[in-house]
């Protein structure tokens, strides 16, 4: 059976299973109510399981249908959600049609359907093994991230280029999120200084450009019991012409370590207060994709970050109003960048 020929037939089998009604709703958790789960999988063979906690505006909820299938269903009522749904069914299927990547795509989640309701839209995609790599042993982090980085590199190879970023990349990567963090946290003179640094370090020369997952995280892959890569999942967030090297640089960043700090923020800023943006072994990994013209460590470090940022920010709107994140994952940084700036250091 082909990819074309399933979705069809699973489209079919949850057509009319999605009501028309204004009590859908997402709760603070990501959620939805009971009630409303059970009427939209009411008459399409598929039941819930459970309800996973998320930081989104989107419910992830474990399903499973006919013939022993297991699937992931997530429902969106915001328009943030709705558009990271749309984005992740366009992506899935743009990957799964790519021949060149053949059997990698098995790590990744086949879609299955999606579709808009009032109020809401739905995403259904298959299910697949393993355990969430956040799970992994400390001791194991090191197998676990060279798994990780093999796992991914097909997908940061497909159709990889070296060219310098022009007006709408630069946009993409800098200007868009620079403005998204300084309308929601302040910070005017610093996120200026910041995007023109990274624009002028972007600009140097020739970069690899190519596709990237977006979210590469312990959290978004999935581990077997001999420590394989079994599956890579969430990816709304992926791109077809981005910064290869982010991947692996904000895999970096989020891995848990011992001594370091719990925070994504806390994190940045640490290294930017030591002096060195990455270890030895990191600029191995780093150097390795990083043919043409190389960043300078804190310049891969900020976009890291300011992607980050901009991303949870675009995720939910509880993150531009939670001052507790704000201290830890932003004003850290931005107390760092702001010293640089006056005592007149770049990137």
């Amino acid at each position: 059976m082909t990819l074309t020929q399933f979705v069809a037939g699973t489209r079919d089998q949850l057509a009319g299973a999605w009501p028309v009604t204004r009590s859908f709703v997402s709760t603070r958790h990501g959620g939805v109510p009971g009630a409303t789960l059970q009427a939209a999988l009411s008459g399409c063979g598929w039941r819930s399981e459970r309800v996973l906690p998320t930081v989104s505006d989107t419910a992830v909820v474990m399903v499973s249908g006919p013939d022993g299938q297991a699937g992931v269903l997530k429902v969106a009522a915001s328009e943030r959600g709705m558009a990271s749904l749309s984005q992740e069914w366009d992506v899935l299927g743009r990957l799964w049609s790519e021949e060149r990547l053949r059997a990698w795509r098995g790590l990744l989640p086949m879609p299955l359907t999606a579709g808009d309701m009032d109020g809401g839209s739905f995403l259904l995609v298959s299910r697949l093994t393993g355990r969430d790599g956040r799970q992994v042993r400390p001791a194991a982090a090191g197998r676990l991230t060279s798994a990780a980085f093999g796992a991914i590199a097909p997908l940061h190879r497909l159709g990889q280029t070296m060219r310098v970023p022009g007006t709408a990349l630069l946009d993409q990567w800098v200007n868009e999120p620079a403005d998204r963090v300084r309308a929601a946290v302040g910070g005017q003179r610093v996120i200026g200084w910041l995007a023109a640094a990274l624009r002028a370090e972007l600009t140097a020369g020739p970069l690899p450009l190519g596709w990237t997952h977006g979210d590469f995280y312990p959290g978004n892959v999935l581990v077997g019991d001999r420590g394989q890569v079994t599956g890579i999942i969430d990816w709304s967030q992926a791109r077809p012409a981005d910064l290869v090297p982010l991947d692996l640089a904000f895999w970096l960043l989020a891995a848990p370590a011992a001594g370091r700090p719990r925070e994504f923020g806390g994190r940045v800023a640490a290294r930017l207060a030591s002096g060195q943006s990455w270890t030895p072994d990191e600029i191995c990994l780093l150097q390795a994709v990083m043919t043409g013209q190389p960043l300078t460590g804190r310049a891969l470090l900020m976009l890291a970050w300011l992607r980050h940022v901009a991303a949870n920010l675009a995720k939910s709107a509880r993150y531009a109003s939670s001052p507790v994140w704000s201290r830890r994952n932003v004003l850290p940084v931005l107390r760092r960048l702001d010293d640089m700036a006056w005592a007149g250091e770049g990137l």
